[in-house]
């Protein structure tokens, strides 16, 4: 099963969005005639109800994505399930009361959006199981929150068909803890080319405890956070921009999202260094993770199925809980609470080692990247 180019990937997380418009269209879309050559849309398009609360009240279903089948040639046989984001679901994601549910994988993830892809899972598999009398091997990509919906699919397509899945994503949200990401990762045989803009703000939530799939692919790395940088089509940078310039993702520069490994401090006397980028953000999340692991609370947490909310209560009260504990445990918490005010623009503001302060500036580091996510998301497309 050979992976999609960068550009191929790109176009179909393109077409996604072009269905809402005017599916009568798509025939003549210029992202459509880029993969005509390899691919033919199949008349099904994928419907499901975005994460408004009147829409999920009122069961009002919309254009999510649509099927593609490979031609002669390379893809012959293969299929591609392409899904697209909605600013429609912008609080879903800035909501920081968002719960958890488990899974096909049986792991817990943003309830959000696994109540979406729930929505057209009847649909897919209405569609595959009738396909399934030789191996199914399926391309899932996504755009934006459409890329967190399509890491819940590419899982459900191995568990439910035992398919060949590969994941390809632009700009996604982070989508369940760490055993969600790792299982992610098995399911797909480490296929996951997931792709980002340095200056995104989406991929930097959720934050703490989500985790991202370890290998990430840099498109641009320009790294001052801006919502523009979200973008799908627009041209400066533009996801399909930049994935068009690459013939293969060998060429592409890579990260990884290490942070349950890596080992990070921050020192409060160099707080002024930080800066609202987002190797900072991700620096800051790899220096909490850190001390949660030292002081034995990263487990716990990682596995208390609840809201996020209480998980980022939980977080407040182990900080508090380890001041006491010794000087180098003060030390960090002190580092970690300086950096997030330095993040926000406060770097001098004072701080006190009480819950209730530590919970106010771990909500004002959670708000000011959310609502940057937020604003990224309502620029979709």
């Amino acid at each position: 099963m050979k992976a999609l180019s960068p550009a191929i990937a790109a176009n179909f997380a393109a077409i996604a969005y072009e269905l809402l418009d005017n599916r009568a269209l798509i025939a003549t879309n210029p992202y459509v005639e880029r993969v005509s050559t390899l691919f033919t849309l199949e008349s099904e398009s994928v419907q499901g109800v975005s994460g408004s609360i009147l829409e999920r009240m009122f069961n009002h279903k919309t254009e999510f994505g649509c099927i593609a089948k490979g031609k002669k040639g390379l893809f012959e046989g293969d299929y591609v399930l392409a899904l697209r984001g909605t600013a429609k679901m912008r609080d879903v994601i800035t909501d920081l009361n968002c719960g958890l549910s488990t899974c096909s994988n049986n792991q817990p993830v943003h309830a959000g959006f696994n109540h979406t892809f729930n929505s057209f899972r009847k649909q897919l598999e209405q569609f595959f199981s009738k396909r399934v009398n030789k191996k199914l091997n399926i391309h899932v990509v996504g755009h934006s929150l459409g890329g967190a919906l399509a890491n819940l699919a590419a899982n459900w397509l191995k568990n439910h068909f035992g398919a060949n899945v590969k994941l390809y994503t632009f700009g996604a949200p982070r989508v369940g803890y760490h055993s969600f990401a790792l299982q992610t990762e098995a399911a797909t045989n480490n296929h996951v080319y997931r792709c980002v803009h340095a200056a995104d703000p989406v991929p930097l939530v959720p934050v703490w405890p989500f985790m991202h799939t370890e290998k990430e692919y840099i498109l641009n790395g320009a790294a001052t956070i801006t919502p523009k940088a979200h973008s799908m089509t627009e041209p400066t940078p533009g996801y399909l921009n930049t994935a068009s310039s690459f013939k293969s993702y060998a060429a592409i520069s890579r990260g990884m999202e290490k942070r349950i490994l890596e080992e990070v401090r921050l020192d409060y006397e160099k707080r002024l260094e930080c800066t609202r980028t987002s190797r900072w953000a991700r620096k800051i999340g790899a220096a909490l993770i850190t001390h949660l692991r030292d002081t034995g609370k990263l487990y716990a947490i990682q596995n208390h199925y609840t809201n996020t909310l209480t998980v980022y209560d939980q977080i407040a009260k182990a900080l508090t809980d380890s001041i006491d504990l010794s000087k180098s445990y003060t030390s960090d918490v002190k580092g970690i609470l300086g950096y997030m005010l330095a993040f926000c623009g406060y770097p001098f503001k004072a701080i006190s080692f009480t819950y209730a302060s530590i919970r106010h500036i771990l909500k004002l580091m959670l708000t000011n990247v959310f609502s940057l996510a937020g604003q990224a998301i309502a620029l979709t497309k």
